[in-house]
């Protein structure tokens, strides 16, 4: 089971002092109304309340409780909060539309098991108006409008929100663009992240073989259209069974890569923030990753294979390289405060005791003589590798510059520009 689902009896409510205590009241947690999820032939427990249409899941005739989901009376006195009340809701694992009729729901898996059978020009995962963005080693991503697929996307969205606490977008999907994950199995078992996993991983009773379907939809991300914050990424989602994979990773990966960051006069953006505790927890690890293979003479999508390039075993000292914070993030597309989060994180800085420098002027006070230069942190490759050990990171990062497709294509990193391995040490100001 996993550690943030509470025991049955027991409704996930926010108390206070927990972090999404202060967000406004239309934010707050709700109790789950849905206690368990069937997604192809997989059943699992929610995490949190989902907004599904009530008439609906209960029926046409159904009355709201005059005790509000929130476990409070309208009159604002407090009572005890009501316990889930769908046992289970099945979801299509491939159009996201949901019933609570399990014999409804066969008769939907059949349809698309019958299009499967009739080749792939009659079948697939996604919309057809999806356009592909990435493919490799077995793993699609997809680019869906939300305008061009609204109800697509509203059933995503209310699926998702079964197990994220701060999503609030379901049915207003016209301004974002919905980046879903799939997966179909290849006979290579060479292939990259295709065995991968980190930490504990799921299982379960059977696969979506047993419907004669092969691929899977594992996750997605969502895209404003238009963010004035330079958002490469609204909110984003593994879904329960497929987590613990690296598949979180992959998919930070590709947002940033669909950012553009890499184009001339483009604008370095990052996640939507405020990010949640799992949220923050993961991209500290993307950004630690990504600035490791960095230092570690890897480009900024790891395609190398070598540590250390080609450095002279007969050179005894190296060079210090001076960079400040901003040019590490130009160099790994990561925004400036970002990067200090992911070094402050990984502990591989050592503070270099501060430098003045006498101010220019006949008229100064003499207290203000002399002013502080920016602090200097150093930061030794050998503790980048030590951490890198200690974390199983690996030199190749989760996606493939040879997967992207289309006008992604075409924005692979110059060999020119290729980083400096004659490094050993670098220091970093901020």
């Amino acid at each position: 089971m996993p550690e943030a689902i509470l025991p049955r009896d027991e409704p996930i409510i926010k108390t206070p002092g927990s972090p999404s205590h202060t967000r406004r009241a239309s934010l707050k947690v709700l109790s789950r109304n849905i206690d368990k999820v069937v997604l192809g032939n997989l059943l699992f427990d929610t995490w949190y309340f989902s907004p599904y249409p009530e008439n609906v899941l209960f029926g046409s005739d159904h009355h709201s409780s005059k005790t509000s989901s929130n476990g409070e009376h309208r009159n604002g006195h407090h009572e005890k909060p009501i316990a889930p009340i769908i046992s289970k809701l099945h979801v299509c694992p491939y159009c996201f539309k949901y019933s609570i009729s399990p014999v409804d729901y066969v008769s939907h898996l059949q349809m698309h098991v019958k299009e499967n059978e009739a080749g792939p020009d009659h079948w697939w995962p996604v919309p057809r108006t999806a356009l592909k963005v990435y493919d490799w080693g077995g793993y699609t991503v997809w680019d869906i409008d939300g305008e061009q697929e609204k109800l697509y996307c509203q059933n995503l969205s209310l699926f998702a929100k079964l197990f994220l606490e701060q999503k609030s977008v379901f049915f207003d999907t016209a301004g974002f663009h919905y980046f879903v994950l799939t997966y179909s199995p290849t006979p290579d078992p060479s292939t990259p992240n295709a065995a991968k996993t980190r930490g504990r991983r799921r299982t379960s009773s059977g696969t979506n073989r047993d419907f004669g379907l092969k691929t899977q939809v594992m996750g997605f991300f969502s895209k404003e259209n238009l963010s004035w914050d330079a958002n490469n990424l609204a909110c984003i989602l593994i879904f329960p069974p497929y987590q613990h994979r690296n598949l979180g990773q992959l998919l930070m990966a590709v947002s940033y890569k669909l950012s553009g960051w890499e184009w001339e006069d483009s604008i370095i953006g990052g996640p939507e923030k405020p990010l949640s505790t799992l949220g923050r927890k993961s991209y500290l690890r993307f950004w630690s990753e990504r600035i490791a293979r960095f230092f570690m003479s890897q480009s900024a999508d790891a395609e190398g294979q070598t540590l250390f390039g080609n450095v002279s075993k007969k050179r005894i000292t190296f060079a210090k390289e001076e960079m400040t914070v901003k040019e590490i993030g130009d160099r790994t597309g990561v925004l400036p405060e970002d990067v200090i989060a992911a070094l402050n994180e990984m502990g591989v800085c050592d503070a270099l005791p501060r430098k003045w420098k006498k101010k220019s002027g006949d008229h100064q006070v003499p207290e203000l003589a002399e002013e502080a230069l920016p602090t200097t942190m150093l930061i030794k490759r050998s503790q980048i590798l030590a951490w890198a050990e200690r974390n199983n990171v690996d030199l190749v990062g989760p996606v493939k510059e040879e997967g992207f497709l289309g006008e992604w294509a075409l924005s692979d990193l110059n060999e020119d520009e290729s980083v400096d391995t004659s490094s050993a040490e670098g220091s970093v100001q901020s």
